[in-house]
């Protein structure tokens, strides 16, 4: 009797263990789909932008979007330097998409100077960041040059 009360105990005792071990793992293996997710968003948004012209077609670049312009109607690279570009996750409508409210995109487009010859005027920088509670900030960055 005493010996399948002391079996009992140490069954009890390593299967704490294991169930601890098992609920850290299973509290975070999420993360990997959380951070392919966002790291999809980030490249969907590069794609997006670096398929856009270098400069606004129409002229009269503002190195940002157009007055009371939407990202329906953003025709160029700098468009995106823009505010409202920034926060929850957008299709190429603007219109926001449910699934992904717990991401955040910000994105910013400035002038790079990758040669001492063009002084940056011929070359945009873009970064990109995806955030999500679970995870720390996705960061990309790319290059749009006027080709």
């Amino acid at each position: 009797m005493l010996e399948v009360l002391i079996t009992i105990v140490v069954i009890a005792i390593s299967a704490t263990a294991l169930l601890g071990v098992f609920s850290a793992v299973v509290s975070r293996s999420a993360d990997p789909m959380i951070e392919q997710q966002a790291i999809a968003i980030a490249e969907a948004y590069m794609e997006e932008i670096q398929l856009k012209s270098f400069e606004d077609p129409q002229g009269g670049e503002t190195n940002g979007s157009e007055e009371g312009a939407n990202r329906a109607q953003f025709d160029d690279v700098q468009d995106y330097n823009d505010a409202s570009v920034d926060g929850a996750v957008e299709d190429q409508n603007g219109n926001p998409i449910a699934q992904l409210a717990a991401y955040t995109v910000t994105v910013t487009v400035g002038f790079e100077d990758l040669d001492t010859i063009t002084d940056g005027i011929n070359s945009l920088r873009i970064d990109i960041s995806v955030n999500h509670p679970a995870i720390d900030p996705i960061n990309l960055s790319g290059f749009r040059t006027n080709y």
